[in-house]
C-alpha cells in the first residue's frame, strides 16, 4: 500500500505525555509516534497512539530517542531494539522512522563531527535495511555545529526533520519567513504548542510517498489488577509496580536502562536515597529498581543480587 503525505501537510509527533486518541489533534494529516529510548524504554501509549492513527487513516511513523552519542556499535544495537518495538506495536514497514538525536537524557552531542555522523548513519542504515524510511530529527544549530550532516544527506537525500521555532509557545501556522535554511529538509517542526494543543507542530516541505506493509501489534497493553500491576518489556523482563525507598549500602551505578550494558548516568555513593516505583529480576538474578527522573525518563540500578541486598529497603 502506498500512502502519500502531500507537501505543506501539517502533522504532529506523540510521546507518552500526549493523548492516545488522534482525534484530540484536529488538522493533523500525519503523526510520528515515539517508540523507544536507548536500549530499554518503550512508550507505554505507543500501541494505542499507532492504532488510533491507523483507524483514522492518516500515515503513522515512529521515532527513537538516541542514547548512542557518537558510538556506532551502540547505534546499531539501539536501532535493532527500536525496529523490533516498531514492528511489534504496528508501525508499518515502509513508514517513516526517525532517529531523534539531541543533547540530554543520556545522549552526548560533542563526540566529534565525523564520529557523530557515522553513528547516526549506522542507526539509519539499520532502519533502512529493515524496510523503513529513515529520518534524522534534530535542531538546526546542533547539527550545524556537531555533525557532518552532508555525509548523511549525501546518502539519504531529503531525510532531515528539523526543529526550528519562530517563538516558544502557541503557533497555528508555519511562517516560512522563519524556515531553517538547510538542504534536504523533509519535515520542519515549527512549533512546540501547535494551535494551543500542547503538542509539537510539524509541516512537510516535500511530498512524501511511503510504500508500507501493514503489521499487526504484538505487544499487549499493561495488565492491571486490584492486587498488583505487572508488565513485560521487550527484553522479556517482568516488572512489578512498587513504590519504595532504597538506601545504597555502597557505590552503585545508576544507568539509563536495566542492563549492565546500558549507558551510565552516574555512580551513586553509599548512603544515597533512591525512590523507586517498580522492580524486575533479570536472568542473572539481579533485581533492578526503576527510579522516576521526570519528563517520563527513568534511571535503573541494582538493589539486590540473588538474596543479597546491596542496601536497605524501606
Amino acid at each position: 500500500m502506498t500512502q502519500v503525505i502531500e507537501d505543506r501537510s501539517y502533522g504532529i509527533d506523540q510521546a507518552s505525555y500526549q493523548n492516545s486518541n488522534i482525534s484530540a489533534y484536529p488538522g493533523a494529516k500525519f503523526t510520528i509516534v515515539k517508540t523507544t529510548e536507548g536500549l530499554d524504554y518503550q512508550n507505554p501509549k505507543a500501541v494505542a497512539q499507532v492504532a488510533s492513527a491507523k483507524q483514522t487513516g492518516i500515515p503513522v511513523g515512529g521515532y527513537h530517542y538516541a542514547h548512542f552519542s557518537a558510538d556506532s556499535n551502540q547505534a546499531v544495537k539501539e536501532a535493532n531494539y527500536a525496529i523490533k518495538v516498531a514492528k511489534n506495536i504496528g508501525i508499518p514497514v515502509g513508514a517513516l522512522f526517525a532517529c531523534d538525536w539531541e543533547e540530554g537524557s543520556g545522549n552526548y552531542t560533542k563526540g566529534g563531527y565525523e564520529a557523530s555522523a557515522d553513528a547516526i548513519l549506522a542507526f539509519m542504515d539499520t532502519v533502512a535495511t529493515a524496510g523503513y524510511k529513515p529520518l534524522l530529527y534534530s535542531g538546526k544549530a546542533l547539527l550545524t555545529s556537531n555533525v557532518h550532516t552532508k555525509k548523511i544527506t549525501d546518502k539519504y537525500g531529503d531525510c532531515l526533520w528539523i526543529a526550528y521555532y519562530k517563538v516558544e509557545g502557541r503557533q497555528d501556522t508555519a511562517d516560512f519567513n522563519w524556515f531553517p535554511t538547510m538542504d534536504h529538509v523533509a519535515i520542519w517542526q515549527f512549533a512546540d504548542n501547535w494551535k494551543g494543543m500542547d503538542i509539537d507542530g510539524n509541516i512537510t516541505v516535500k511530498k512524501l510517498e511511503l510504500k508500507s506493509v501493514a503489521s499487526k501489534p504484538k505487544v499487549a497493553p499493561t495488565k492491571t489488577s486490584t492486587q498488583e500491576r505487572t508488565w513485560t518489556d521487550v527484553q522479556g523482563m517482568t516488572w512489578h509496580a512498587e513504590d519504595g525507598t532504597f538506601i545504597t549500602g555502597g557505590a552503585i551505578n545508576l544507568r539509563w536502562g536495566a542492563s549492565t550494558e546500558s549507558m551510565l548516568i552516574t555512580t551513586l555513593p553509599a548512603g544515597s536515597v533512591v525512590k523507586y516505583n517498580a522492580w524486575a529480576r533479570d536472568s542473572a538474578g539481579r533485581v533492578w529498581l526503576q527510579q522516576p527522573r521526570g519528563s517520563n525518563h527513568y534511571g535503573y540500578l541494582v538493589g539486590r543480587v540473588g538474596n543479597d541486598a546491596w542496601g536497605t529497603f524501606k
